[in-house]
Parts: structure tokens; C-alpha cells; sequence
């Protein structure tokens, strides 16, 4: 008997495709079915402090770059694999905090104008660990080590961080005077440095590769 599943698998995305238009290339069966590793990301990221929005980042991604915009402003994060991507966390679009990265390459903030605000790399070692993050416009490098046990640097205790029961991922980070806050998905809820700024997403995307 002939193998059916792989023309069934093509006529199945090809409905999908006809059904589902733009939106079919981020569904988790089309995605199974073309054999790609993805990781999910927020579509829409309301930056506000309790009662008023401060910013809304619209966002876009396209194989592994994730790219959020607002008035004007593009964040632009490249990683590295899917794989290494999911050991860590979702970010504020804003921020270059590089603690909580794992697989992110590059970080550049893009003005207005077009030019290149900040750029920064990062690099890790065979366990995905980070190990540095390198200042492109100036070519400062900061250095990290002391790692606890699911590989997040400590670097002497500057940095530490509260885990749920059985997750390899934190949901808290303490840096110096500042907290950060993440939910089970990994991404980045709350800031507290002194005053508190939420973070709501919504929507999804997927980085893939």
C-alpha cells in the first residue's frame, strides 16, 4: 500500500493556507508539519504603570529576529537558535538587561532616523551559558560567571533569582535595586525599581528556525 500521509500533510496546509491566509504561517500545526522549531513571543506589549500607558510595542518576527516598535523606536532582537532561546526569558522590549538571555546574538535599538541607538552582542558557552555581553559602539565588554544551578550567572551574588516549583526558567530577578517579574511563559510582567511598571501582552508570534 502506497504512503498517504505525506499528500495528505501537503492538501492539509494547503486548506490551512486557503483558510487561514497571513495567519496560517504562525500556527503551531502548519509549523509541526514543516518540521520547524518555534518558540512563542508577544504580539502587543503594553508598557504602563498601574493606571496609564506609558508605551505600546507593536511587534513583528521573521525567522529568528523578533523586532518591537513604538513612536518611532525599533527594538531588534537576533538570536542565535530556538533551542537556546527557550532556557531564557522575554525581556521588555526596551531593555538590553543580559542576564536573563540565553541564545539572544544581537540587541539594537534603531532611532527614528534610521540609524543604530545601541547595539549590543552576547556570547555563551557550550552549556548556553552567558558569558559576555560586548558594547558594539563603544567596545566595552562586561563579563559573567558564578552561574547557579540552571545557568543563570550570579557573578558573587550582584545577581539572584526566584524559581516555581520544577521551572529551569526564573520568575523574579534581582539586580542591584531592581526587580524584575516574569510569568510561565517567560515573559517579563513587572519592574520594580522603586516604582512599579507592568508589562501586559497580548497576542502571539513565533521566532523559528
Amino acid at each position: 500500500m502506497k504512503n498517504r500521509s505525506l499528500p495528505f500533510a501537503l492538501l492539509l496546509l494547503f486548506s490551512l493556507h486557503l483558510n487561514c491566509g497571513e495567519d496560517s504561517k504562525n500556527d503551531p500545526l502548519v509549523l509541526a508539519l514543516l518540521g520547524r522549531n518555534c518558540m512563542t513571543v508577544p504580539k502587543t506589549v503594553r508598557k504602563h504603570d498601574g493606571v496609564s500607558t506609558i508605551s505600546t510595542y507593536q511587534c513583528s518576527a521573521s525567522g529568528l529576529v523578533y523586532t518591537c516598535s513604538a513612536s518611532g523606536v525599533s527594538y531588534v532582537r537576533t538570536y542565535l537558535s530556538v533551542n537556546s532561546a527557550k532556557l531564557g526569558l522575554i525581556d521588555p522590549p526596551e531593555s538590553s538587561m543580559p542576564i536573563s538571555q540565553r541564545g539572544l546574538g544581537s540587541y539594537k535599538l534603531i532611532t527614528p532616523a534610521g540609524t543604530v541607538g545601541q547595539h549590543y552582542t552576547y556570547t555563551y558557552d557550550s552549556s548556553q551559558r552567558l558569558v559576555s555581553r560586548k558594547n558594539e559602539m563603544s567596545s566595552g565588554v562586561s563579563t559573567f560567571n558564578d552561574y547557579d544551578a540552571n545557568g543563570f550567572p550570579e557573578n558573587g551574588g550582584a545577581y539572584s533569582y526566584n524559581y516555581a516549583t520544577g521551572s529551569a526558567r526564573p520568575i523574579g530577578i534581582a539586580d542591584g535595586g531592581t526587580v524584575t517579574e516574569y510569568n510561565s511563559k517567560g515573559w517579563v510582567t513587572k519592574e520594580d525599581s522603586g516604582s512599579d511598571t507592568f508589562y501586559e501582552s497580548t497576542g502571539t508570534l513565533e521566532i523559528c528556525d
